[in-house]
């Protein structure tokens, strides 16, 4: 296991898992900092969601996660108390990773762009489409625009302030 090399924000592409996955799809996620990306549900460890995901940090790298091991649960004593009702604690974790051939940006936008294409349910903002706060969006134009914002994007933080409206700078 490794301190990461990792220069963040970075972006993930982790192998869909879980109980409703779908084989060839991959989910989008991102990490700010060390601690966000050293952390993960008891979910995350149960369904493995971490092993194989591809990682592209702001120094234009990329690393993908090959092993995974549990450091224990983490957290102050009450929130550990809450999660563990709620059956979702946080571990610390440690990550081996292996440097991936890197993608230029222009690769790595359209790899989110699929991705947004492949999994439209995540990205789905059903209030905009019902027409909860002003006249109804059809779906694939949302998507759309989306995929635009994300094609615009000159930088990863920006890609990622696109994604998940986030106010990084870059």
């Amino acid at each position: 296991m490794t301190s990461t090399p990792l220069a963040f924000p970075v972006l993930a592409f982790a192998p869909d898992v879980g109980r409703h996955a779908m084989p060839g799809r991959e989910r989008l996620d991102y990490f700010l900092d060390e601690e966000g990306f050293s952390t993960c549900t008891s979910w995350d460890l149960e369904y493995g969601s971490r092993q194989g995901m591809l990682l592209a940090d702001c120094a234009g790298r990329c690393w993908r996660i090959v092993r995974v091991e549990d450091l224990g649960v983490t957290r102050g004593f009450w929130e550990r108390v809450l999660r563990f009702l709620l059956q979702q604690s946080v571990h610390r974790i440690s990550q081996e990773i292996v440097e991936e051939p890197a993608l230029s940006l222009v690769d790595l936008k359209e790899r989110v762009c699929a991705s947004i294409a492949a999994n439209p349910d995540d990205w789905r903002d059903d209030e905009v489409i019902a027409g909860e706060a002003g006249p109804p969006r059809d779906e694939q134009e949302l998507l759309g625009e989306l995929q635009a914002a994300v094609r615009k994007a000159e930088t990863l933080p920006q890609l990622i302030n696109a994604l998940y409206n986030e106010d990084l700078p870059g």
